[in-house]
């Protein structure tokens, strides 16, 4: 399985928001770009007055309540493929392939997922961030590029609603940004460039078609290769679609 990386490489710089080739053209002026998901309010699925359904006076729906199908938080755990998440990386200079992490570390300062032990690689997960791995990188870790992903399988064919939030965690002056992706049926679908101290990041609401047995992959990018200071926060949560 190759991933489509080419799409992002060629970006020399950093973009605003959502990056270009996927939303629209840059703003020329230097502002946002067309689609930019900042201006986009994900629904509240269980508040009405907030777009998420509701009851008539007698007790009959007025319009069907969309179903959580999946919650990365919620359903992460040390059992590779349990409730359809796996955790894993892609050296993009490599194969760029998506490989399982090997090794569940339980209890301790930093419980996850990790590429390697024993200070190898930065390469992690947990239950809401990830870290990856970068040919800049500090702390005597092995100078390869690795991207964090995590995926979920699916078990439903159709559209689906994916909502989430991605933030810097570590922001202490070192980092110098980190770009989201996701990835469906290995296809770039979606991307987001944060600054590296930006901890407050955006909530996300897009929309994607998939099969039973598509992977949807949820991916954090070392920007440039660079991991210094990289953990970060991405979250999904997939919904059926309700018209």
């Amino acid at each position: 399985m190759l991933f489509q990386v080419i799409a992002i490489a060629g970006l020399g710089c950093a973009p605003e928001g959502e990056m270009s080739g996927l939303e629209g053209e840059q703003d020329p002026a230097g502002g946002s770009l067309a689609g930019d998901l900042r201006a986009e309010t994900p629904r509240d699925y269980a508040n009405p007055d907030l777009g998420g359904g509701g009851w008539g006076f007698v007790g009959i729906p007025v319009e069907e309540e969309p179903e959580l199908l999946a919650d990365s938080v919620a359903e992460y755990g040390p059992v590779q493929g349990e409730r359809g998440w796996s955790y894993g990386y892609l050296e993009p200079d490599g194969a760029g392939t998506f490989v399982q992490m090997p090794t569940y570390v339980e209890g301790g300062a930093d419980p996850g997922w990790y590429a390697g032990v024993g200070g190898v690689y930065w390469t992690m997960m947990d239950a809401e961030s990830a870290h990856p791995n970068g040919e800049t990188t500090t702390g005597g870790r092995e100078p390869v590029e690795q991207w964090a992903v995590r995926r979920w399988t699916s078990d439903v064919a159709g559209e689906i609603d994916v909502t989430g939030a991605f933030a810097k965690v570590s922001v202490d002056g070192e980092s110098n940004g980190v770009a989201a992706y996701i990835y469906v049926d290995d296809v770039l679908s979606w991307a987001w460039f944060l600054e590296g101290w930006d901890n407050t990041g955006i909530t996300y609401t897009k929309r994607f078609t998939v099969s039973e047995g598509s992977t949807v992959d949820f991916v954090i990018d070392p920007w440039q290769a660079d991991d210094r200071s990289d953990r970060s926060r991405l979250t999904a949560q997939v919904w059926s679609v309700v018209e």
